[in-house]
C-alpha cells in the first residue's frame, strides 16, 4: 500500500516539488542513518547478512543507477560528453599531446585528436578498443598506468574516467603522471563510485542492493550470482577510502597545484541500510561520511 502511494505521489507531483520532497528525505535518512551507526560502538566482531537476508533485500525493488550506453552511438555521445567536461576546466587549446588512462573504448582520445592533438589512449588491453578511435588518428598504448611507456615531459595532459578507482596503487600512478606531464601540463581525474559508497563494488546491473559489499561476504555475492546464472566476474576495485584519497591530494602539494576540487555526494542512497544494520557498516569502515561521497573530480597542474 505504501509502495503504491509512493508511486503515485510521484506521478501527479511538479518535479521540483518531488526534488525537493526528494532532498528532505535523503538529510533525514542520513540523519537517522548516521546516529544508528554512532551508536553502534566499536564492536571488534566483522558482521556479515545471511545470503537468505540477500534474496530478501533483492524482494524490495532497488534498482541500480542510471545504465551507461556501450552502443556505437553511445559511445560517441559520452566522449562529447566527457571532452565537454575537460574542457570546462582546461584550456584545450594548449594541449599539444593528450594521455587517457584507461581508456578501454578509446573514443574520448578520437575526439581530442578531431581537435588536432596528439591523443594516445593507453589500457592494459585492446579488448574494448573501438576502431574508430584508430581511424580518427587515436594512438593506443598498452601499457600499465604505474608505468607508463611514454617519454618523460612528453604530455601536456593526462585525464582518465571511471578508472582511477581500479588501479591498484593510486599514488604510484601519480609519480608516473608526473613524469610524462610537461611543466605546466594538467591532470583531470573523474572516477567513481568509490568502494565504501553504495555502489562500490561494481556489482549494481546483478546486484543493485546498495552496500552489498558490505553487508555480504564477497564469496556469498559471487554464489548467490552464479546460482541464478548471471555475470559475476566484477571488475576489480582498490579499496581505497575517500580519506587515502584526499591525503594522496594533500602528499602531492610539492609536484601539483589542485585547480578544481568536487567530491559528488549519493544523497543518501541505501543508508536506510545502514539504520537496519548498523553492526555491518562499523565493523569495514571508521567514518560515516566515507558512505555518503560516491564520486571524486580534481583538476591539478604540475609545478
Amino acid at each position: 500500500m505504501v509502495g503504491r502511494l509512493k508511486r503515485v505521489a510521484r506521478s501527479v507531483s511538479p518535479s521540483p516539488v518531488r526534488k525537493a520532497w526528494g532532498h528532505i528525505y535523503g538529510r533525514v535518512k542520513i540523519r537517522r542513518a548516521r546516529k544508528a551507526f554512532e551508536r553502534n560502538g566499536d564492536s571488534a566482531a566483522r558482521t556479515f547478512l545471511s545470503a537468505d537476508q540477500l534474496s530478501a533485500l533483492m524482494n524490495l525493488g532497488y534498482q541500480p543507477p542510471d545504465v551507461i550506453r556501450y552502443d556505437p552511438a553511445g559511445l560517441v555521445e559520452r566522449a562529447d560528453q566527457k571532452l565537454k567536461q575537460i574542457a570546462g576546466v582546461i584550456d584545450l587549446s594548449e594541449v599539444r599531446a593528450s594521455l587517457e588512462l584507461g581508456c578501454w573504448d578509446g573514443m574520448v582520445a578520437a575526439a581530442l585528436a578531431g581537435l588536432g592533438t596528439t591523443a594516445i589512449g593507453l589500457d592494459t588491453t585492446s579488448k574494448g578498443l573501438d576502431r574508430r578511435a584508430r581511424e580518427a588518428g587515436a594512438r593506443f598504448v598498452q601499457s600499465d598506468a604505474e608505468a607508463i611507456a611514454l617519454a618523460s615531459a612528453s604530455i601536456d595532459l593526462a585525464y582518465s574516467f571511471a578508472s582511477f578507482e581500479h588501479f591498484p596503487h593510486p599514488d604510484r600512478c601519480m609519480n608516473e603522471v608526473h613524469r610524462v606531464l610537461r611543466p605546466g601540463g594538467h591532470v583531470y581525474l573523474h572516477f567513481g563510485p568509490l568502494y565504501f559508497s553504495p555502489y562500490g563494488l561494481h556489482a549494481y546491473r546483478q546486484i543493485p542492493v546498495p552496500f552489498c559489499h558490505l553487508l555480504f561476504r564477497e564469496e556469498d555475492l559471487h554464489r548467490w550470482a552464479a546460482e541464478r546464472e548471471l555475470p559475476h566476474q566484477w571488475p576489480f576495485v582498490n579499496g581505497w577510502t575517500l580519506k587515502q584519497y584526499r591525503a594522496l591530494w594533500r602528499s602531492l602539494e610539492s609536484q601539483f597545484v589542485v585547480t578544481d576540487y568536487r567530491e559528488y555526494t549519493t544523497g543518501g542512497v541505501g543508508v536506510e541500510l545502514v539504520n537496519r544494520y548498523p553492526h555491518c557498516f562499523k565493523n569495514r569502515v571508521d567514518d560515516f561520511d566515507e558512505l555518503l561521497v560516491a564520486f571524486v573530480d580534481i583538476t591539478l597542474r604540475k609545478r
